[in-house]
C-alpha cells in the first residue's frame, strides 16, 4: 500500500516543479501507456507543463486513451524540473530517452517489478506485490485525494486490465478487483470496448502470421511446454513490426495442457526477442534472467544475441529443471 508519507513526498516534488516529464519503457504496453497517460492527465489538470515519452510504436488500439497522442511530442525540450518514471525498473529500458534523467533536476520512479535497478533517483516506490503500475497509481491518487476523472479512470483501467491479462493472470488479487470496482463506481468506463480492443480484436492482415505460428508450434515435456519461433525470413517476408508481433504468444500459451511457453522472434540475424509465459508456480522471470532478461513470475522476456540453437539449448535446460 502507498504510505501517506510517500504520497506527500510525491506531492512535494510535483508542487515544486513546473516542467515535468513522464516516461515509460520501450515497446510500451497497456500498463506503461495507461499509467503515463493517467499521471500526465493529472499533472496537466494542475497546470503543469507536461511531456510524455516512450520509445517505440504506440499501438493504434490505445487511441481511445486521453493524451495518448502526446507521446514524444516534446523531444527537443532540454530541461525538466522533474522526471516521473513509470513501469520500469532499469534505466536502460528508457531506450532512446535514456538521457531524460540527465535532463531532469529530480527523479521519481514508480514501479512493480522485482529487483529495481533504477537506483539513481530521489524517490523510489517499488511495490512488486501489485499486479500493475496502474494499480499503484490508483492508490497514490487516493492518498492524495485526486479527482478520478473519466480520462484518468479509462487510463488506469487499461493499465490494470492489460497487466493482468484481463484478470486472467495469477498476479490478479482481491485488491486488484477492489481497485477496478472503485474505478467503475467513480466513472462509467466503457469496459466492453476497452476489453474487446485489447483482448479480442486482431488485424485480418495478420492471419497468415497467426497461421504460421499455429502450424509450426512445437511441444515438449509431454505437451506441457509449447515453443514457437518466428525466423527472420518470416519477419522480413511479412514486414512484421512490434505491433503485428505483439500478442502472437497467446496462440502458443493458450493450448490446452500447456503450462509454459516460449515465443521467439528473430529480429535480425543473431538477435532474438524472447517472450516466456507460464501458469501457476513456474517462475519464468528466473529463466529469463539466465539470458539477461527478467520481468514477472508468469510473464517475462529478454533479448538474446547468439544463435537460435544456443538460445533453445539454454531455455530447454532451464525448463527441464522446473517442469516435472
Amino acid at each position: 500500500m502507498i504510505l501517506q508519507n510517500e504520497a506527500l513526498k510525491v506531492k512535494q516534488y510535483i508542487d515544486n516543479a513546473k516542467t515535468i516529464a513522464v516516461a515509460g519503457h520501450y515497446n510500451p504496453d497497456g500498463d506503461s501507456i495507461g499509467s503515463c497517460c493517467a499521471v500526465g492527465t493529472w499533472l496537466a489538470n494542475q497546470g503543469k507543463d507536461v511531456a510524455i515519452f516512450a520509445d517505440g510504436q504506440i499501438s493504434d488500439k490505445f487511441a481511445y486513451i486521453p493524451r495518448v497522442s502526446e507521446f514524444n511530442l516534446k523531444a527537443e525540450q532540454q530541461h525538466f524540473d522533474l522526471l516521473i518514471v513509470l513501469d520500469l525498473n532499469d534505466p536502460e529500458r528508457l531506450g532512446v530517452w535514456s538521457d531524460l534523467p540527465k535532463k531532469s533536476d529530480k527523479i521519481i520512479v514508480i514501479d512493480h517489478h522485482i529487483k529495481p535497478l533504477f537506483q539513481q533517483c530521489d524517490l523510489l516506490i517499488d511495490l512488486p506485490e501489485y499486479a500493475s503500475t496502474g494499480e499503484i497509481i490508483y492508490h497514490l491518487f487516493e492518498a492524495l485525494k485526486v479527482d478520478i476523472t473519466m480520462e484518468i479512470a479509462t487510463a488506469l483501467y487499461t493499465s490494470i486490465a492489460c497487466d493482468t491479462g484481463c484478470f486472467l493472470f495469477s498476479n490478479t488479487t482481491a485488491a486488484t478487483h477492489d481497485v477496478v470496482s472503485a474505478l467503475m463506481r467513480k466513472q462509467k468506463i466503457d469496459i466492453e470496448s476497452i476489453n474487446f480492443k485489447n483482448f479480442r480484436a486482431y488485424d485480418r492482415n495478420n492471419i497468415p502470421v497467426i497461421t504460421y505460428v499455429l502450424k509450426n508450434m512445437k511441444f515438449a515435456f509431454q505437451g506441457k511446454l509449447a515453443i514457437s519461433v518466428l525466423p527472420y525470413r518470416v519477419v522480413k517476408k511479412w514486414d512484421l513490426n512490434y505491433e503485428s508481433r505483439h500478442g502472437l504468444f497467446k496462440y502458443v500459451t493458450d493450448v490446452n495442457g500447456v503450462i509454459s511457453s516460449i515465443f521467439i522472434t528473430e529480429l535480425k540475424k543473431g538477435e532474438f526477442n524472447v517472450s516466456l509465459r507460464s501458469l501457476g508456480a513456474i517462475d519464468v522471470a528466473a529463466i529469463a534472467q539466465t539470458i539477461g532478461g527478467g520481468g514477472h513470475r508468469n510473464a517475462s522476456g529478454a533479448t538474446f544475441k547468439g544463435t537460435r540453437k544456443q538460445l533453445l539449448k539454454v531455455l530447454m535446460a532451464e525448463f527441464a529443471k522446473v517442469i516435472a
